[in-house]
Formats: structure tokens, C-alpha cells, sequence
């Protein structure tokens, strides 16, 4: 496994300039502008960050966060390259079996592989490498046969200790358990409450107030992106590989569609292909006619690269600093989406129209937009506030004496009065005639309407 590259800061210290170390926080994120010399943190505000490839200096800009995006970007591009080479080539540290029994960590080794080999992204490669060591480093044994549900049970708990969300916890428990069924053919049998109970997640859309903030504050490319998400319920990478040629002048449509990229980890590990996420996301979405001029005038090619123009891949973090000072808190892109989903289903349009501009597999994932919005709409508002005078008349002191059957009846007769004077606000109908009802109880109750004989 070839070492990973470090990242360094040209730092002028008393002895002169020099490389020296950055230094990171305990959760890897790196400290801007803190180094270490002699072992000692330092704060060195000039100079610019490098690491050290072949022998060579190369340069990662002034940004300390920038710089260690791109060098996470150039490890894992080291990682695929090795994974990607024939296994006769590669070296190996570790015998694939010893004594008869395969060794877990070769075996790791020889699933992503396969997953490169398959044409896998490369992001779903590097969660594989990450939680299938990580499950291995909690476990501690060295044989695929010693493994059991004891050890998932184990590593999950490990994974509750360090406080992480139960999706994300059972996320590694389903990498895990697919890596001993499918490669190792060996499923793990879990039992029932082993797994964490995930809730789903309901839409989350912006409210009109949050969405017309935004777009006041932001400008320029910023507030196209906005509403080119919220009018499209696109997903973050169809957009970031949105290009001119996908807009179409004639029928005033944008074509969600394959295309060759070579600037993304994912898509080189896909032959330097960009896919959309499912076969349904193969689509064409109407935009308006005046979406359609905004979007040719930008030009040939990508619609929205990066400085390097290539495509954009921290688009979102792009967005989330241009509408800083809106006040929405929690902008996430799949917000958009929801809020296009609403959108278009309070206008009016059929769920399988709707499940096609979102380009879902199953009309079913299209009934939970509904199912939200009939819990918001005003009808169940309506039925909801219905409960609080349901059972009104029924909720009065049943009467004890003269006092109280006098009370009794005086409230009577004023809600009796009340609901007339409603329908003569609204159909102004003739006065109707009362019946005095008197039950058994000799409780005079006053009941409106025409009496029977």
C-alpha cells in the first residue's frame, strides 16, 4: 500500500524558511496557519501548502482547508490507481491464505478489487476500505471463519460509544454484512433488535419565506443555482454536470442524461463516465422560457465549473456561503428538491408526471410528498381544530339542583342562538320554529328546527 501523502506549510521560522508539518485538530481537520516546529505548534501565517510526491514539491495554494481537500483527493486517487492494478502486479504484504484460512485483511483487499474492477465509484470504494478496516480494527482477529454476529454487535456498539447517528451506524452494519455474504459467502445471521431502528426522514421544504430570502441575498451565478434548484428538484451532481448542449432552445427542456467527465474520482472509476443515480434519471424537466436564456448565456461547455473550469465539486458549500447572511438555517441541497416536489404536487400535477421530472424508480417514493402534504394541508388543520368543540354540550356539569338545571339551560339557549346567528350571516334562510323537548329527567333542553307531531 503506497503511503499516504502529508501535508505541509512553507513557514519561515528562526533558522529560516522551511517545509514543516501542519498541524490538525483531533477530529483530522486541519489548523489554518498552525504548524509544527520541533514538535511545537506554531502560528505562521505566510507561506503557502505543499506535500511531498515523488520526490517533488507540489503546491496546494494559501487556503489551509483547500489545500487539504485536495490533498484528500490526490490519496485516494494513489489508492484507486494500486487497487486498479493487476493483482499479479501489485505487491502484496500478507499471504491470501494461511494454514487453509483466508486472512481477513487480504480478503478486504481482494473485495475492493472487485469493486474497481466492477466499476464502482470511487467514493463507494472508499467507504468500503474505511468501515470494513475499521470493523476489523475493533474486532482484532486475524481469520475470516472467527467472525460472527458477536463482532457486528461489537463494532456497533463501538460506533453508539463514539456517538454517531443510528443511520449512519447501521449504513457500516449493512457494508459489513454484504462483504461477508456476497464475498466471503459466509452471511452473519443477525438476530431480531440487533439492528438500530432508523426513522425515515420526512421532506423537509423551504418555507416561501426562507426561499425569497435566499434569493435576495444571493447574486450573480449564486442565485441562478438557487432557483434553477428549487425549479427543477434536480440533485447536486446533475447540476454541477449540467452543460450547454443539455438545455434545449426548442422544446424549452433540460436532458438529465450520461456524459463523459474525467474531472471526478467517481467518474473516472466509472470509465470516465458521469451516470445519473438511477435508470429513471435519464429525464428531460421543462424549465420556463426565460431559465432557458439564463442558462445559454453562459456560455459553451460546463454551466457552472470552478475556478479551474472543471466541474464544481464543493458546489454546495459554494451556495451555503453565498446565502450566509439570508438567516436560513440548514441549507441542504436536497431541500430543493422537496420544495419542488410540494410545489408542483399543490399545483396540481399527477404524482407519475412528478415521478418522472424527479426521475424515481417507484411512484411510492412520490406518495410520501403526499402524505406530507395532506398532514399540512388546511382540511387536516380544519379536522384537527374540529376536536376542541366536538364534544362541547357533553362537557357540562350535569345538573344537581334548581341552580344548576337554570344554568344548564340559559347555555343552551345561548349556543342555540349562536349557531342560528351564523346561518343567518351566511344563507340568511327564514326564522326557523322551536320544539320544547322534555326528557325523562324533566330537563328542559331547547332543540331548533321544525317540530314533529
Amino acid at each position: 500500500m503506497p503511503k499516504k501523502l502529508s501535508l505541509y506549510k512553507s513557514a519561515k521560522t528562526e533558522r529560516g524558511w522551511r517545509y514543516c508539518k501542519a498541524a490538525f485538530h483531533s477530529n483530522a481537520k486541519v489548523k489554518p496557519n498552525i504548524v509544527l516546529v520541533d514538535g511545537v505548534e506554531e502560528k505562521h501565517a505566510e507561506g503557502s501548502y505543499f506535500t511531498l510526491s515523488d520526490n517533488q514539491w507540489v503546491a496546494l495554494g494559501d487556503d489551509a482547508l483547500d489545500a487539504q481537500r485536495e490533498l484528500m483527493a490526490m490519496n485516494a486517487q494513489r489508492e484507486f490507481q494500486r487497487l486498479s492494478q493487476n493483482p499479479q502486479q501489485r505487491e502484496s504484504t500478507v499471504p491470501a491464505v494461511s494454514n487453509g484460512r483466508k486472512l481477513i485483511c487480504e480478503e478486504i483487499e481482494r473485495y475492493l478489487e472487485g469493486l474497481v474492477a466492477a466499476k464502482r465509484p470511487a467514493k463507494s470504494v472508499r467507504m468500503n476500505r474505511n468501515f470494513l478496516n475499521a470493523f476489523a480494527g475493533v474486532a482484532k482477529k486475524q481469520y475470516t471463519d472467527e467472525y460472527g454476529r458477536d463482532d457486528v454487535i461489537a463494532f456497533r456498539n463501538d460506533l453508539l460509544s463514539k456517538g454517531y447517528e443510528h443511520k449512519y451506524i447501521d449504513t457500516q452494519m449493512d457494508f459489513v454484512l454484504t462483504f461477508f455474504k456476497h464475498h466471503l459467502k459466509r452471511p452473519i445471521v443477525m438476530d431480531r433488535g440487533d439492528r438500530l431502528k432508523v426513522a425515515a426522514n420526512p421532506p423537509e421544504p423551504y418555507a416561501d419565506e426562507e426561499i425569497i430570502a435566499m434569493e435576495r441575498t444571493a447574486t450573480g451565478k449564486h442565485s441562478l443555482l438557487i432557483r434553477l434548484y428549487r425549479s427543477t428538484g434536480c440533485r447536486l451532481q446533475e447540476i454541477s454536470h449540467l452543460r450547454s448542449e443539455d438545455i434545449n432552445i426548442h422544446t424549452k427542456t433540460m436532458l438529465i442524461h450520461e456524459k463523459p467527465c474525467k474531472d471526478c474520482a467517481d467518474c473516472r472509476a466509472q470509465g470516465n463516465k458521469w451516470k445519473p443515480k438511477t435508470t429513471a434519471g435519464t429525464r428531460e424537466i421543462p424549465i420556463s422560457d426565460a431559465m432557458v436564456a439564463e442558462l445559454l448565456a453562459l456560455g459553451k461547455g460546463i454551466l457552472f465549473p470552478d475556478k479551474h473550469g472543471k466541474v464544481e465539486s464543493h458546489m454546495l458549500r459554494e451556495i451555503q456561503g453565498a446565502v450566509k447572511e439570508s438567516g436560513v438555517r440548514k441549507v441542504k441541497m436536497h431541500r430543493f428538491r422537496d420544495t419542488f416536489a410540494v410545489n408542483k404536487l399543490r399545483d396540481g400535477v399527477d404524482v407519475r408526471t412528478l415521478q418522472r421530472w424527479l426521475g424515481h424508480e417507484t411512484v411510492e417514493q412520490v406518495m410520501e410528498y403526499c402524505a406530507w402534504l395532506d398532514s399540512q394541508s388546511e382540511a387536516a388543520r380544519r379536522h384537527a381544530n374540529k376536536e376542541d368543540t366536538r364534544y362541547r354540550a357533553a362537557a357540562l356539569p350535569a345538573p344537581s339542583d334548581k341552580l344548576a338545571l337554570a344554568e344548564k339551560q340559559v347555555q343552551m339557549a345561548e349556543m342555540n342562538k349562536q349557531e342560528e346567528e351564523e346561518k343567518s350571516t351566511t344563507s340568511k334562510p327564514a326564522s326557523p320554529k322551536t320544539a320544547k323537548v322534555i326528557p325523562n329527567d324533566s330537563v328542559g333542553v331547547v332543540v331548533t328546527g321544525t317540530p314533529c307531531l
